[in-house]
Order: C-alpha cells, then structure tokens, then sequence
C-alpha cells in the first residue's frame, strides 16, 4: 500500500471539457491477440475514456499519494467505507495497470512522501 501509482508517460493522457479523459495508448501484442495480429491488420493503438470518477482518481496519481493515500482519498471523496473504497481502488489500479497505464514505484519505507 504504501507504493506510488505513476501514470505511463508514453500514454496521451486528454482532458476532456466533460471533466472525462481520452487515453490513448499503444496496445501490446500478447496471447491470442498476437496470432491474431499475425492474420489480420489489428490497430496498434487504443482508446478509453475514463469517466469523471476515474479521471479524478487519475487525476491525484501525481507521484506524491501512495496507494493508501489514494484510498482515504476515494473513501472521502466518494463517501464509501475504507473497505469498499480499497476494493473499488484496487480493481480499478488493477485494470489500469493490465492495460499498462500506470506503474507502480516502491521505495523504501517512507522514501515515497
């Protein structure tokens, strides 16, 4: 918990007027879709729009809040318990990071603030 989200610099990271985020990043050819991209001309690119829930998450990943801090963040902010903002966080890093638009950086204890 105590390891620092990083958003991917080699992702396009767009701030939308609707408060959303259009990402766009560069897909990694693994699994079926290696064979597949073998057989067919498959787009070496993606997009996703982050919703205004997740561009806010995203939006505090700025190197300085660990993912604890990230926690007491969406539990405030979203007015959830410590538990159900730690689930809802972890799955969404989860998903971020399998897509490969966050890393995550550990340090020594308390080297990251």
């Amino acid at each position: 918990m105590a390891s620092v989200p990083r958003l991917n610099p080699a992702v396009r990271w767009e701030d939308l007027d609707s408060g959303q985020i259009l990402v766009t990043y560069h897909k990694n050819a693994r699994g079926i879709r290696k064979v597949l991209a073998k057989l067919f001309v498959l787009p070496e690119w993606s997009q996703v729009v982050l919703d205004g829930i997740g561009a806010r998450v995203v939006r505090q990943m700025d190197a300085r809040y660990t993912v604890e801090d990230l926690i007491e963040f969406v539990a405030g902010e979203f007015k959830l318990s410590r538990r159900e903002a730690r689930v809802a966080l972890l799955k969404y890093l989860e998903m971020l990071g399998k897509r490969g638009l966050v890393g995550f950086e550990v340090g020594p204890a308390g080297e990251n603030h």
